[in-house]
């Protein structure tokens, strides 16, 4: 059995909904201090894991900005989703660098639960969201979160950096899953006023500062998350009609083995 074949089967059979890997060498423009080289020198190989929010979990969250400072009880049970799905990656996450490390190889876990962000222009570590999108499992939508062809922006994301050479590698998917959006609700409806059009030559256009002033207000916001179109089922299957085989094998997989 492959080294991929191992570590897949390992992360589905823990839970995962998603599985990527990426050579790091696709991460050499990426700003000084936050390449994969910089965190695990001789790096290799990226793996990028993710897990679906439940539908009707995200569907809790408030249909507009909220003016009151205390937390709603729907906010704060999508936190704790949120949380739990955090600590589930964190497990699988961890499970895989120990299973790299006891072949003798070095792994990074960059946790779900903390991004190691530098607070004063919060840039964490490494960028979750451009490791999955370079690991073949998305594109970057109007709102800067990852967005799937299976699932949307509805999914949490953890990664681990290795020195293994990890095979095959995935491809991006080349794909503007923002394409098919109709109304751009996530930039009509941030109620921070965050997210902007994009320029032709940028995937998005958001003011992460506004965004987290707003943030530190609510125990959860992601209300972009919520109206994004492509969290929509019928999104979905336009996005895997659209990149043919590429989504479609790819989920198809992951039934198989769990």
């Amino acid at each position: 059995m492959s080294l991929r074949r191992e570590l897949e089967d390992q992360a589905f059979g823990l839970g995962a909904d998603l599985f990527g890997v990426a050579d790091v060498e696709r991460f050499s423009g990426a700003p000084s201090g936050h390449r994969p080289k910089d965190i695990v020198p001789g790096a290799k190989s990226v793996i990028v894991l993710g897990m679906k929010y439940l539908d009707a979990m995200v569907d809790l969250l408030p249909p507009g900005r909220e003016e009151d400072t205390l937390a709603t009880p729907r906010e704060k049970m999508f936190g704790g989703h949120n949380d739990f799905l955090s600590a589930q990656l964190d497990r699988i996450g961890y499970a895989l660098a120990r299973i790299l490390e006891k072949k003798g190889f070095k792994a990074y876990h960059q946790l779900s639960s903390q991004g190691g962000t530098d607070d004063r222009y919060l840039v964490g570590m490494v960028s979750l969201k451009h490791l999955a999108v370079e690991a073949g499992l998305g594109s970057l939508g109007y709102h800067s979160l990852l967005v799937t062809p299976q699932y949307g922006p509805r999914v949490r994301l953890t990664a681990v950096i290795t020195d293994a050479d990890i095979h095959p590698v995935d491809k991006p998917i080349g794909v503007d899953l923002c394409e098919m959006c109709v109304g751009k609700p996530c930039i009509l409806f941030c109620p921070a006023g965050a997210i902007k059009q994009p320029k032709k030559v940028q995937p998005y256009s958001m003011d992460r500062f506004l965004c987290a002033q707003y943030r530190r207000t609510r125990t959860a916001c992601s209300l972009c998350m919520k109206v994004c179109v492509a969290g929509k089922r019928g999104a979905q299957n336009e996005a895997e009609r659209k990149l043919g085989k590429h989504a479609v094998n790819r989920e198809t997989r992951r039934m198989k083995r769990t």
